[in-house]
């Protein structure tokens, strides 16, 4: 008989998490039963849950973002884009390796591609490098590394755990403006989400990712790490 082992204990067992996800007034059942079922068996101190509905994402963010900052005292966030599908496995990696200090925002990872109407996708990591020389460029975390914690620059906001110390470093920097504006000069344009990355970024908070936490990106297929590495190895071969 093996000796029963303690696990070690968490230190952010006593800080509250609440979930949030913004949606155009319906959400798919694949989301749905994500988010259940991994807040339901994980143990984690989920407090809460808010829903931002309409169709002006980078607004809802930025609603949800005042509300849970000036509004609640829940220490963390959960964010989670409806059309992302959640697992207990990917919610608890991201989860361990936070930390308000040293790691307040850290990211799993997901799948996008620029060619959402094409027959065969190119996937790409929704995370990304800063291009020193170009404000307006960002650079792929690709080939992307296996199960490890990176520090980069931005990434999508589909599935993203912070700690409500960010916002209080990006308000003595920026003051309490919008972070989420879509921005861009000329041809350049910047999203919503890469500009509150940018923000951020400016206000030395650091952003990491953890690249084992996987989830489902499900557009017309579902972008996933078999089809990113299918993909891949048959460009290499």
């Amino acid at each position: 008989m093996k000796p029963h082992v303690k696990a070690p204990m968490d230190p952010k067992k006593n800080e509250s998490i609440i979930m949030c996800w913004c949606d155009n007034g319906t959400t798919d059942g694949k989301f749905t039963e994500g988010m259940v079922y991994s807040a339901l068996r994980s143990e984690l101190p989920f407090q809460s849950a808010m829903r931002v509905q309409g169709n002006q994402i980078g607004r809802q963010r930025q609603n949800a973002l005042e509300f849970w900052y000036d509004k609640t005292d829940f220490d963390w966030v959960l964010w989670v884009d409806s059309d992302i599908v959640l697992t207990e496995e990917a919610l608890q990696k991201v989860w361990a390796v936070a930390d308000k200090n040293s790691r307040p925002v850290v990211t799993g990872t997901y799948f996008i591609s620029k060619e959402n109407e094409g027959s065969l996708m190119a996937p790409y990591p929704a995370v990304f490098n800063w291009v020193e020389e170009d404000d307006y460029k960002i650079a792929y975390l690709h080939p992307l590394p296996k199960d490890a914690v990176v520090k980069v620059g931005s990434a999508g906001f589909g599935f993203v755990l912070m700690h409500r110390n960010t916002v209080t470093k990006m308000r003595e920097v920026h003051g309490a403006v919008p972070y989420f504006n879509e921005t861009g000069i000329g041809e350049q344009f910047v999203s919503e989400d890469i500009n509150f990355f940018r923000l951020m970024h400016t206000a030395g908070v650091p952003l990491y990712t953890h690249t084992g936490a996987l989830v489902k990106h499900m557009k017309r297929f579902a972008l996933d790490i078999e089809y990113y590495k299918m993909f891949w190895n048959s460009k290499n071969d």
